[in-house]
C-alpha cells in the first residue's frame, strides 16, 4: 500500500470514527419525554439529541415550531396524521428505523435538509403547504429491508427541494402534485425512480442522475420541465405524458426515451445535438410520425438560429430559400402539403387556359393536329384535363405533353411561356410529392 493510498484511507477512517463519536457524545432523550412535552403544548426544542425508544406523535396536531435539528431516532418514528402547524425543522436529522409521514400535514415549512433516511421513510399523501425542503438528502436502502422513500399522493403547495438527495431504493412519488416549484436537481437515483401521475408545475431535474428505470408515465408538466445535463441509464418511461410548456433536453443523455412529439406541445428547448439524439431516439422506436413532426420543428427552429459557419450573404439566402421548402412539402415530411399545391396549380392554369379561349371557337389547335387526333371542345372537364396532362408532362415519366395550344388573338409567345411553367411547376412538385412519399408513407410500410 502506497503513502498516498495510506493517507487517503486514514482520512477516511478519521471522518468515520469522528461521525460515530459526535453522536455517541449527544445527550440522549426518551420518546416519552418527547410526546409529554409535545402534549401539553411546550415548545418541541430537540436539537443536538439522540431519541431512544419508539416515537409515537400520530394524529397530534403541533402548533408551535418544532426541532430536531441535528438528532438521531434510534428508533422508529411515527408522525402519520401529524398536524405541523409551524415550521418542521429537521435538518441533517438521521433516522435509523421505520419513519411515517403518512398522511401527515405541514402547514408551515419542513425542512429536512441534509437528513438521512436508513430504512422507510413513508410520505404517502402527505401536504406541504410551505416550502419542503430536501437538499441533500440521503434516502438509503440495505440488503435486509425492502427500504423505500415513498412521497405517493403528497402535495406540495410551495416550492419542494430534493437537489443533491440520494435516493437509494425506490422513490416513489406516484401521483404527487407539485403546485410550486420542483427542485430535483443533481438528485440521484439509484433505483427506480416512479413519478407516475404526478403533477409539476416549473421542474428542475438538471444534472439528476436516474440509475435505473424513470417512470414519469401519465405525469403532467404544467409549466417549464428542465432536464439539462441529466442522465437515464434505465428506461426513460414518459407515455402518455404531458408537456404544455417548453422540454429542455440540453445535453441529456439517454438509450431510450419513451415520449411522444405530439405530447410535447410546448415545445423543445432548441439545441442541435438535443433535436438530433430526439430524432434518432423516435427512429430507433420505430414512432416515425414522432419522428417527421420533430424533424420539420428543428427545420423551422434552425431558421431562426445564428449559422456562424456560414457567411452572412449566403445564410440568408438559405434562409429565404428555406421558407418555401417548409411550405411545399414540410421538409419531406408533409407529402399532402405538395399535393394540394399541385392541385392549386392545376386548377389555376385550368382557370387560365379557358379565360385564353382554348377549345372555344377561336382555338386553332385542333388545325395542326395529325389526321384522327382529338382536341378539347370547351368543356370545363376537358380543360381541367388538359391542365393536369401538362402539370404531369413535367416529369415525362407518365405522360407525354399535349400539342402547345394556337389560339387566335393571343401571342404565341405567352402561350409557349404558360405552357412550359406549367410544365416546370409539375415537374418541381411531382419531385416533391415524390420525395415526401418516400420519406414518409412508403417508409413506414
Amino acid at each position: 500500500m502506497g503513502d498516498r493510498t495510506r493517507l487517503i484511507f486514514a482520512i477516511i477512517l478519521g471522518l468515520i470514527t469522528l461521525s460515530v463519536a459526535s453522536w455517541a457524545e449527544l445527550p440522549r432523550v426518551n420518546a416519552t419525554d418527547v410526546l409529554s412535552r409535545i402534549e401539553v403544548g411546550r415548545p418541541a426544542e430537540f436539537d443536538n439529541c439522540i431519541i431512544v425508544g419508539n416515537l409515537d406523535l400520530s394524529a397530534l396536531k403541533i402548533d408551535e415550531p418544532v426541532h430536531f435539528n441535528n438528532s438521531r431516532f434510534q428508533d422508529s418514528a411515527n408522525f402519520s396524521s401529524t398536524i405541523f402547524n409551524g415550521n418542521a425543522y429537521f435538518l441533517d436529522s438521521r433516522f435509523d428505523i421505520y419513519v411515517d409521514f403518512i398522511d401527515s400535514a405541514f402547514n408551515s415549512d419542513a425542512d429536512f435538509s441534509g437528513s438521512t433516511f436508513n430504512s422507510d421513510a413513508d410520505f404517502r399523501n402527505s401536504t406541504f403547504s410551505g416550502y419542503a425542503f430536501f437538499t441533500d438528502s440521503a434516502f438509503n436502502g440495505n440488503a435486509v429491508l425492502s427500504d423505500e422513500a415513498d412521497f405517493s399522493g403528497s402535495t406540495f403547495n410551495s416550492d419542494a427541494d430534493f437537489r443533491n438527495s440520494t435516493f437509494n431504493s425506490n422513490a416513489y412519488f406516484l401521483g404527487s402534485e407539485f403546485n410550486g416549484d420542483a427542485y430535483f436537481g443533481e438528485a440521484a437515483f439509484n433505483d427506480t425512480a416512479d413519478f407516475v401521475h404526478s403533477k409539476f408545475n416549473v421542474s428542475d431535474f438538471i444534472a439528476t442522475k436516474f440509475n435505473k428505470e424513470a417512470q414519469f408515465n401519465d405525469a403532467q408538466f404544467a409549466g417549464i420541465a428542465n432536464f439539462d445535463n441529466s442522465r437515464f441509464t434505465g428506461d426513460a418511461l414518459f407515455e402518455n405524458t404531458i408537456f404544455q410548456n417548453t422540454l429542455s433536453l440540453t445535453r441529456t443523455r439517454y438509450d431510450k426515451l419513451f415520449v411522444r412529439w405530439y405530447n410535447i406541445k410546448g415545445g423543445l428547448v432548441y439545441d442541435d445535438a438535443a433535436y438530433m439524439s430526439l430524432m434518432k431516439n423516435f427512429k430507433d422506436l420505430g414512432y416515425f410520425e414522432d419522428y417527421d413532426s420533430c424533424y420539420f420543428q428543428y427545420r423551422r427552429a434552425h431558421r431562426s438560429q445564428p449559422w456562424p459557419a456560414v457567411n452572412a450573404w449566403e445564410a440568408g439566402l438559405r434562409k429565404i430559400i428555406d421558407y418555401p421548402l417548409e411550405w411545399f412539402y414540410g421538409y419531406g415530411t408533409k407529402p399532402l402539403n405538395a399535393f394540394l399545391f399541385s392541385l392549386g396549380i392545376i386548377i389555376s392554369f385550368g382557370g387560365f387556359w379557358r379565360a385564353l379561349g382554348l377549345g372555344g371557337p377561336k382555338d386553332r389547335t385542333k388545325e395542326g393536329l395529325k389526321e384522327g387526333e382529338e382536341w378539347l371542345d370547351g368543356d370545363i372537364t376537358d380543360i381541367l384535363g388538359f391542365s393536369v396532362t401538362v402539370f404531369l408532362s413535367g416529369t415525362k415519366f407518365f405522360i407525354d405533353p399535349p400539342a402547345i395550344p394556337k389560339i387566335e388573338g393571343h401571342s404565341r409567345s405567352l402561350i409557349k411561356k404558360a405552357f412550359v411553367l406549367e410544365r416546370l411547376l409539375g415537374a418541381l412538385f411531382s419531385i416533391l410529392f415524390f420525395i415526401a412519399v418516400s420519406g414518409t408513407i412508403v417508409r413506414a410500410t
